[in-house]
Order: C-alpha cells, then structure tokens, then sequence
C-alpha cells in the first residue's frame, strides 16, 4: 500500500489530503475510511438493500443484491448473499470492520425470537463484524422508516401481507404475516390466486363469465384453459401468480363483477390487518397515524384510496400519512439506536 498526495490549486489554499491506493488500483478516501459507520439492510421477499451511513447521516454507500429471504433462498443462500455484499462494501469504500457502530436488517420470513438470532449470527460471519447487530422482521425497519421511530401503525402490502405497530413505549404488535399458504390476504398474491381461480370456476361454468379467463390465457401465453394447470404448477412461482393480480385490477377498472367482488374482499381483509393492530394503541401518547408500504398497494391507487376510506370510517382518531423514508432507512435509524 503506497500513499499519495494531492495538492490543489490555488497555491494560497495549500492543503495536503492523504488517501490510499490499493494493489487493485482502488482509490480510498481517508476521511471516509477513518470514520464511525452504521449500516441498515432491507431484505425484502425479491430483493435485498444495504445502505452505510455516519453516524450524522451522511449516507456513504448503498448497494442492492439478490434476496435473503431464509424461506425462499435458504439460510445458506442468504449468508452467501451478505457476504456478497460486505465484501463489495469493504472493497469500495475502504471502510474499516471496528469503525462499524452497529447494524439491523430487516428480513422478510422472519420474526420468531430463534429466527432473528439465526439471522444475526449468519449476519455477524458474512460481515465479519463485532459491533452490535440485530436482525428482526422487515416489516419493523418499514415502520421505523414510515414515522423516523418505532411507533404508529404500518400496513405493508406488496407481494404478501402484514400490518405492524409500536406504542410509546416501542412495544410491537402484529397481524398478518403468515405466508401465502396460511394467510397473505389482500396481497398481490392473494388478489392475483383468486383471480386465477375465478377464471377456472368461469371456464367449466362453475361461475358466471369473466375477462378475467381471457386475461390469464393471455397472461401465461396459452390458448386453452386447461392449459393454466401446468402453466401455474409446474415450476410454480409465486411472484408470477402475484403478478396477475395488475390485470384483476385492469379488470376492476373495467367493471368486471368477479374483479370488484375480488377487490371488495382485499379492502376488508387489509382494513381488519389494520385495525387489528392498531387496537393496541390506547394512551394518548401513541403514534395514532397509519402509513402504507408495499408494491402491490403503493401502485395501485383505487387500492390506497378506497381503504384508506375504509379505514376513516372505522378509525376516526387515526390519520392517514405518507411515509417519510424509505425501509432501508428507517434499519440505519434503527442502527443508531443499537
């Protein structure tokens, strides 16, 4: 490792600034490398986020990989990945192991006290840190991301679904969360599987006519109906059932009976998600605002705005708010607090 010096111009301001060039020809900043640093991670159900920040909140490097999910990619898979990652960040940066002051991801699949410290030990070896590190549900780092604290009422929607809150005292509730087979109602794939069910039911006259037939042979590029049995379970993927769920809602739009009726049944499953959680906040001190977070929702306006309607009526001392930061950010600010 050899040193370079850099001289700028004019000669009145003549300062010295030392920074260091590796054997791979990779400049670093000192002024960065010598820094205290934090770092938060979105593990989100298809993609993952790592964001470093000083501990101002300076952000200093951000970096997306594949998913980390465990119950998707394995807990090999997901070690495999934030090596992948830590690597790419020491390499970059020049940033040092023992200036890190802590760490938390937030990870889609888990939640359970033996998952989270599961996840903190592959976290710990991928990253080769010591410093505090904590990894728990994603749906936390959103929350804290949504409101810049723990507290309030989130209600994420994208592929799957969960709602989440936190009192004053940062305690943490939940509803939802269970995973496609045991729950996930009012999600992308729930709205997405049923839409496809309808449209078996429609095909041998199990249900009244529906676009939603035509949608879905077109969807999967087939040309006869029997043909969505291989189409959906042969090399089943349920992002791809997921993804039906924008052309139900083309039909909603389109005042398709079956589609509305879909739609109507997401609204009351999502509003209960909601309430539910948002039940456990009684004193006057907790956060009464609800933010949304999620793909499926966050694209999909007649969605927002009908439950948000819903969600008026039955909640009249709550207000609805946009989010404030993104996931990612709200695990650095929970990375501060480590």
């Amino acid at each position: 490792m050899k040193y370079i010096f850099k001289i700028p111009v004019p000669w009145q301001y003549f300062r010295i600034v030392a920074s260091f060039l590796d054997i791979n020809g990779q400049e670093y900043d000192t002024a960065v490398m010598d820094q205290p640093w934090i770092f938060g991670i979105d593990g989100g159900g298809t993609s993952t986020r790592i964001q470093v920040e000083s501990l101002e909140g300076t952000v200093l490097w951000y970096r997306e990989n594949s998913s980390i999910n465990p119950r998707s990619v394995g807990w090999s898979g997901a070690e495999q990945v934030l090596k992948e990652l830590f690597t790419a960040l020491y390499r970059e940066t020049g940033l040092k192991p023992g200036g890190c002051t802590g760490g938390f991801a937030g990870v889609a699949g888990i939640g359970r006290t033996d998952d989270c410290e599961q996840f903190t030990n592959i976290l710990r070896r991928a990253s080769g840190l010591s410093c505090p590190l904590q990894a728990d549900n994603d749906a936390i780092i959103a929350l804290a991301g949504a409101f810049e604290k723990k507290s309030g009422v989130l209600l994420i929607c994208g592929t799957g679904s969960i709602a989440v809150s936190a009192n004053s005292e940062g305690v943490m509730f939940r509803a939802g969360g269970w995973g496609h087979i045991l729950g996930d109602e009012g999600s992308a794939w729930d709205v997405g599987r049923r839409g496809l069910a309808v449209a078996s039911r429609s095909a041998d006259n199990r249900a009244e006519k529906t676009v939603l037939l035509g949608y879905a042979l077109e969807y999967f590029h087939i040309q006869d109906a029997y043909d969505l049995i291989s189409a959906v379970y042969e090399n089943f993927n349920k992002a791809q059932v997921a993804g039906f769920a924008r052309l139900v809602a083309q039909a909603r739009d389109e005042q398709d009976p079956a589609a509305c009726a879909i739609f109507a049944s997401a609204i009351t499953e999502l509003e209960l998600l909601v309430r539910t959680t948002a039940a456990h906040l009684h004193s006057s001190r907790d956060n009464h605002q609800i933010a949304f977070r999620g793909g499926f929702i966050e694209n999909d306006g007649w969605l927002a705005e009908h439950l948000s309607q819903a969600l008026t009526a039955s909640l009249p001392d709550f207000k609805i708010i946009a989010p404030r930061h993104e996931p990612v950010a709200g695990a650095c600010i929970l990375a501060r607090q480590l």
